[in-house]
């Protein structure tokens, strides 16, 4: 009786209409701001014990009334705070590669990567995993912002929402972004601008416009959870004068263009610090970042400003505090939005936790304060202070980055209570995604909703059911995530860690098709751990798999994807008594091939 009446009540829940998800993204926003609130008191706290007592470096925090970590007595401990964030990185490496491999990074990829490619779908575990590895990373003075994390909080919250509702694909992408916004606007106090941020950084030419209402109550909901407890006001304290005056919208163009050439610096070397450095460190993967957070160290030894969340040091940019000599001054900005590119790079891309969001809103602030005292020494009477133009530089660099403009501008004049600098701040942004454009930050952003798995069913089916593979792939179909059946389980461990996969086919010593495999049903399995040396891939493979020949349609083949288990599709010539892998094909191969389609011309598998 007890469990038909739970039953019906759950039920009453899992029907999914617009008025449901809008009370779930409800009870999403309450609990993400509880998260939020953990996560803040959580980092404070460690924050103050190694700044403030171990260290002993004075740290300053945004906003008026906000007091420093910790009391200073005698002199810095200089060379604890040189291994501190090696240390800090060596924990929050092994948090991440014990507990939850795919936390690593900035946060905001996983919830990317969980909307696209996962229908939703994130491990309950990835985002307290995610949230402890990156006290530690900012804690012990990593530099990368703490917008990662609480997105993830709120993404998992959302996920884990949906499938105990056991509600569909589509409802719990939207719960996740709902919760993905409910982290950003309780974190940074700006409902609309974490609203924007969750449905705008999915894509570099699109939104997702489908989950604005539900991401606007999430937000709005988890701010307000938040705040109730540490106050309604702005992150950073500062009077602005109302844009009155068209001829500094030329200082605001040269900030606009110096933003988009240090971005698109940003973006080649943070990617270039993964791709060739630290991918290619012979050592476990879980001491990478702690060679990275002893890079950060010897940078932070000279410049601490560079370290942890840095938004302090942006509150003394608006405030003058940098030297009353217009030179130096300048200098020293602009060798900070530098040293913040690099010790970011080593911090996240060694597999340091954290986001790039707070980083980028430095980087910005900083060569805002570059143009801002140039033009105030110069031109005095058209530029009486830097305070703007750390402002506007603050949303100018994420805009590029991120290919995420609106979000951008609503998020910093929300940090900043600066809606006078709206017009600034619309032209340096705009300019900036302009030169920016096609290079992101983020890996997992893809290009619109084309270029979507969220979107497959947005797409004209009889498209795909009148193209055949042999037509789109002229029978050139991808090979590199295919194992033999007498491959040791080890050397797959490190074919996957090289491919970035997780499922592969399997073939015997004829190719021929055998089944496949997927290392997520092992890597987690604590009872193999022991055995895994032995173990060959014919122990683990599953040979009840679908599988497609040439002739079958595209249509077909997103069939067999959505339906399976695994990410590929093998694509098989199959004869009397034999079945010959020809190769196998991804939802991503789909999606270009029918682009490729509306533009007339021919598919061929990339490295195919």
């Amino acid at each position: 009786m007890i469990r038909r009446l739970y039953r019906t009540f759950l039920n009453s829940f899992t029907r999914v209409d617009t008025k449901r998800i809008y009370v779930y993204s409800l009870f999403i926003g309450a609990l993400t701001g509880v998260g939020a609130l953990a996560f803040y008191w959580c980092l404070a706290g460690a924050s103050h014990l190694t700044y403030g007592w171990i260290v002993q470096i004075a740290v300053p925090q945004p906003g008026s009334g906000e007091s420093y970590f910790g009391e200073t007595v005698g002199e810095p401990r200089r060379w604890v705070f040189f291994l501190m964030p090696a240390v800090g990185g060596l924990i929050a490496g092994w948090l991440v590669y014990m507990f939850a491999p795919e936390a690593e990074g900035t946060g905001t990829e996983g919830f990317l990567d969980s909307f696209h490619n996962h229908g939703g779908i994130m491990r309950r575990r990835v985002a307290v995993v995610k949230s402890i590895a990156t006290i530690f990373t900012l804690a012990s003075g990593g530099s990368a912002g703490k917008e990662g994390p609480v997105a993830q909080i709120g993404a998992s919250i959302g996920a884990i929402f949906g499938k105990w509702l056991k509600v569909g694909a589509r409802a719990r992408r939207t719960l996740l972004l709902a919760g993905t916004a409910g982290g950003l606007g309780a974190i940074f106090r700006a409902p609309l601008g974490g609203t924007f941020t969750a449905i705008e950084v999915l894509y570099k030419e699109d939104f997702e416009t489908d989950a604005l209402i539900p991401c606007l109550i999430s937000s709005v909901m988890a701010y307000t959870v938040f705040c109730s407890v540490m106050g309604f006001h702005h992150i950073f304290a500062i009077e602005l004068e109302p844009f009155h005056n068209p001829a500094q919208l030329i200082f605001y163009i040269v900030l606009g263009f110096l933003c988009s050439g240090m971005g698109y610096l940003y973006v080649r070397f943070f990617h270039g610090m993964k791709d060739h450095v630290f991918s290619r460190i012979p050592v476990p993967r879980y001491c990478m970042p702690a060679i990275g957070g002893l890079l950060v160290g010897a940078i932070g030894f000279f410049y601490p400003q560079v370290t942890g969340a840095s938004l302090g040091y942006i509150q003394q940019a608006m405030n003058g505090e940098f030297g009353d000599n217009w030179a130096e001054a300048t200098r020293l900005f602009f060798i900070l939005a530098v040293l913040k590119i690099i010790a970011t790079s080593f911090t996240v891309q060694s597999g340091g936790s954290g986001g790039v969001f707070g980083p980028s809103l430095f980087i910005g602030a900083m060569l805002g304060g570059v143009v801002g005292t140039v033009s105030n020494h110069f031109f005095p009477e058209l530029v009486p202070s830097i305070a703007p133009f750390v402002v506007v530089g603050m949303a100018s660099v994420f805009a590029g980055v991120a290919s995420a403009p609106i979000a951008s501008i609503i998020m910093v004049s929300e940090l900043t209570g600066g809606y006078q600098l709206l017009p600034p701040l619309m032209a340096v942004a705009a300019i900036s995604l302009i030169f920016s454009r096609g290079s992101s930050i983020y890996r997992n952003q893809v290009l619109n909703k084309f270029a979507s798995q969220a979107h497959l069913w947005d797409m004209n089916p009889n498209t795909l059911a009148n193209i055949s593979l042999r037509q789109a792939f002229l029978d050139q179909y991808a090979r590199e995530a295919i194992v033999k059946t007498t491959d040791p389980y080890p050397f797959v461990e490190h074919r996957a860690a090289e491919l970035h996969e997780t499922d592969f086919l399997v073939q015997d010593a004829d190719d021929q098709f055998v089944g496949a495999f997927s290392i997520k049903d092992t890597n987690y399995i604590e009872e193999l751990a022991d055995a895994k040396p032995l173990l060959v891939v014919g122990d683990l493979v599953n040979t009840h798999v679908p599988t497609l020949e040439p002739g079958d349609s595209l249509f077909r083949a997103m069939e067999h994807l959505l339906d399976s288990e695994i990410d590929k599709i093998a694509v098989v010539e199959s004869g009397e008594t034999t079945t010959r892998l020809l190769g196998y094909v991804r939802q991503k191969d789909i999606l270009a091939a029918y682009q490729k389609s509306y533009a007339g011309g021919t598919f061929r598998m990339p490295g195919g």
